[in-house]
């Protein structure tokens, strides 16, 4: 289990993340093989009606687990480069969708720079999601 720390006023709370709860709900929603190098410059989109970009996916990176998580820079959002489990996304269309996360726990995921980097070339498996509209 990974513990965050939210951002914001109330920074002294943290809330769980079970990466095995979103493993279980990820192999719910079909996963399909997709090649890291085909998520790069796809946008991150917050699951709901209006969809607002959250950031833009840079890549993939090595958890120690052995899982992966997405690159994902954050821009005007909270100006970082972010791990998030490929567990908490999945495809909608041309972009791919937060779902299991909350943008507030998006902000507070650790950095994505110090973990291995994951080969462009290499094939992951994310799930499909439906439109949320």
């Amino acid at each position: 289990m990974i513990l965050l720390a939210l951002a914001g006023p109330t920074a002294a709370a943290t809330a769980p993340v079970d990466l095995p709860a979103l493993a279980a709900k990820a192999a719910r929603r079909f996963p399909q093989p997709v090649r890291v190098a085909d998520l790069v410059g796809r946008r991150l989109l917050e699951p709901a009606e209006r969809q607002a970009v959250l950031g833009r996916v840079r890549g993939a990176v090595r958890r120690a687990d052995g899982g992966v998580d997405l690159s994902v820079e954050t821009g005007w959002f909270s100006g970082r480069t972010v791990a998030v489990p490929t567990e908490a996304v999945g495809l909608l269309g041309e972009h791919v969708a937060l779902l299991d996360l909350t943008p507030e726990q998006l902000q507070a995921l650790p950095a994505a720079g110090s973990a291995p980097a994951v080969s462009p070339e290499e094939t992951i498996r994310i799930g499909l999601v439906k439109p949320f509209h």
